[in-house]
Order: C-alpha cells, then sequence, then structure tokens
C-alpha cells in the first residue's frame, strides 16, 4: 500500500474520485468490479455518504492509473455536466462518454489555471463579441474573416489562429473516437475546443470552424440542437468556402477531380465541398447523392487522401505554454506534483511527445 493512502483517506474529496472514473471511462460497476467492493459502496464514496479506507484508495488509484493523491481535497475543481458544453448529437453518444469528454475538460481547465498564475496566455479576442446572432450565421462568418483580414481564399492556419486568439484547443486522450468527433465549452471566459484523434485533417478543419461558429452564435448550450447545429455548419461552411468565392469555381457537371483540387486548395473534403454546392444551388440533389456515390466507391467518406497543402494542424498553445511556464519557475513535474498526475499522463494532456526513448525488439530468424 502507498505510504500516503492514510493521510489521503483523512482527506479524501469525493468528486475527486468521480473525476478519476469519469476520466477512466469506468462506470461505476466497472470500477466496483476493479476494486472488490459494491456499485453501492463506490456510489456512496462518490457522494461522500461514507469514507473510503486507505487500502481501498490504493485500490482505486491503481484501477484509474492516478497517485492516491489525486482524490485528495484542497485544489480548484470546475464541474461540468452535459448542458454546458456544444454536442452534436445526444444519440450517437451514452452518457459515461460525454462526461469521460467533459471530465478531460475540467481536468484541462485546472492545468490552465495553473498555467495561467505563471505567465499570460493569450487574451480571448476573436474580433467579435460573444453572443446569439440568429439567423446570421453565414454572415457572421464573412463578419470573421474581415476582422482576421482573411485574403481572397481559404483560411490557411485555422487552429493556429483560434489559438493565438485566446481560444484553447486540444485532442482528446483515449476518449471514444467514434462516437465524439469535437464539441466547445466556454469556460469562465476562456473558450475551449476539444477535437478527436480521428479522422481526415480536412474533416477536422471543419469541425474546428463548426465549434468556433458554436462559440460565436450561441453563448447557451442545447446540446443536439438541430437550430444550432445547423446554424454552426453553416458558419464553418462560409468560412471556409465563402459563397463569393466559391460558387463560380464549381465545375459543371461535377467532376471528381476537380472538385477534389478545389476542396484541398481550401482545406475541406470533397463531401462538405459537394454539400456546399447543393446549398448554393448549384447541385441538384441527384448530382450529390452521385458525387457521394462515387466518394463511398473510392472509399473516401472515411479515408480522403489529404493534399500536401494541409497535412494537419496540431493545437500547440499548451504545449508552448508549459514550456514557457518552465522556464519561469514551474517546471513539468512541478506543475505534475501539483495537480497529483503523472508525469507521461500530463504530456499527453498537454500534447506534448514522450521524450524517453522507444525500445523495439526485432525477431530473430533463429
Amino acid at each position: 500500500m502507498h505510504p500516503d493512502a492514510f493521510a489521503v483517506a483523512q482527506a479524501f474529496a469525493p468528486a475527486r474520485l468521480t473525476m478519476a472514473r469519469e476520466l477512466a471511462g469506468l462506470r461505476k460497476r466497472d470500477l466496483a468490479e476493479a476494486i472488490d467492493r459494491t456499485a453501492a459502496a463506490v456510489s456512496q464514496y462518490e457522494l461522500g455518504q461514507s469514507r473510503p479506507s486507505a487500502e481501498t484508495l490504493d485500490r482505486c488509484a491503481a484501477a484509474l492509473d492516478v497517485p492516491v493523491s489525486f482524490f485528495t481535497t484542497g485544489r480548484p475543481h470546475l464541474r461540468l455536466d452535459t448542458a454546458s458544453a456544444h454536442f452534436r448529437s445526444l444519440r450517437s453518444t451514452t452518457a459515461h462518454q460525454r462526461q469521460q469528454a467533459l471530465a478531460h475538460v475540467e481536468l484541462l481547465w485546472e492545468i490552465v489555471d495553473q498555467l495561467d498564475q505563471v505567465i499570460e496566455l493569450p487574451p480571448v479576442d476573436l474580433g467579435l463579441p460573444l453572443g446569439p446572432r440568429p439567423g446570421e450565421p453565414a454572415a457572421t462568418a464573412d463578419l470573421i474573416r474581415a476582422a482576421w483580414q482573411v485574403p481572397n481564399g481559404p483560411v490557411v492556419h485555422l487552429v493556429r489562429t483560434l489559438e493565438t486568439r485566446g481560444i484553447v484547443l486540444t485532442q482528446l486522450p483515449g476518449v471514444d473516437a467514434v462516437t465524439i468527433d469535437a464539441f466547445s465549452a466556454a469556460l469562465h471566459g476562456r473558450p475551449m475546443i476539444v477535437l478527436s484523434r480521428k479522422g481526415n485533417p480536412m474533416r477536422q478543419r471543419f469541425s474546428v470552424a463548426h465549434e468556433l461558429g458554436h462559440l460565436l452564435l450561441h453563448p447557451e448550450p442545447a446540446p443536439g440542437s438541430r437550430v444550432h447545429e445547423r446554424e454552426a455548419n453553416v458558419f464553418a461552411a462560409e468560412l471556409l468556402m465563402p459563397a463569393a468565392e466559391i460558387r463560380d469555381r464549381l465545375p459543371t457537371p461535377a467532376d471528381i477531380t476537380t472538385l477534389k483540387e478545389i476542396a484541398d486548395g481550401y482545406g475541406v473534403s470533397v463531401a462538405a465541398l459537394a454539400y456546399r454546392g447543393k446549398d448554393l444551388g448549384v447541385y441538384g440533389e441527384s448530382t450529390l447523392r452521385r458525387v457521394m456515390a462515387t466518394l463511398t466507391k473510392l472509399g473516401w467518406r472515411t479515408d480522403e487522401p489529404v493534399g500536401s497543402r494541409y497535412p494537419g494542424e496540431r493545437p500547440e498553445l499548451l504545449a508552448r505554454a508549459a514550456e514557457l511556464a518552465a522556464a519561469h519557475g514551474l517546471p513539468l513535474p512541478l506543475l505534475a506534483r501539483r495537480l497529483h498526475l503523472p508525469l507521461p499522463r500530463l504530456r499527453e494532456l498537454l500534447g506534448m511527445p514522450d521524450p524517453r526513448p522507444r525500445l523495439r525488439l526485432v525477431h530473430g530468424d533463429g
């Protein structure tokens, strides 16, 4: 048993056990089985109705892959629920999948809070105030392009632009990437966009633009709202493929080779460009169906070839902030201790590569 377990049992924070369990993607019954306790007992621990023993906490730490000190009280804790974030669909995800994603955001908020005490992160300045703009998603996208002084053509560095304007972007480690593409939330004035690690970079660019639309248009999340989702899609399409530019460039009849060239130039998928053509009245429903059928046969609906111009935009703000904080008195090991996290887990959350060399064993012929 870890020597700290007895002290932690006296300073146990029920919410920390919930957070660690959700981060691990476990249900209460899963944790109960792992620690040889009942689901009812786990519920009582998390509700603060009973206090786990030092031995039980030690088992929880092993099952959830956190130091036993993670369960101590005495540090800020942001608690989110589904209503606090822009989730695209509530039917395609289970409650525990959403809670796992939200627990990830809660922990990132703590990381940002720690970094903010040492360095000054970029102020939030999107060029427009956040607020509802009913029925104006395309006009809002045009205003954003003007505020960012984007010339005619693609938004080349979308992720970098958002990070320089104070939005935190991150990728979910270990969360079911099949059911969660992206979601966003505004945390005490600091917006955050969370992406999965799956999918084509062009699709992820559209997801980033979609979530930006939510942040600008919908300050009050309504998870699963068809109206909000449609408005965010209209915003993203206009931001990445302005109607005034793209309408006259679309080939008629629709030609996959030409569509691919245009899509690569604007950093979008061929499917997104084809849907844009339909929304602009260039293509009819039958043309869209033919294009999508061709993309399905090519395997491009799930694995479209990536053009050389947009190999993928990875978030860098948190990693660079951690490096700057390390140079000003908050090295990563100290940050990990303050957050009660294993150092490899912290690196993963920050999007930093593991510096350890990887051992590779090669089978011999004999």
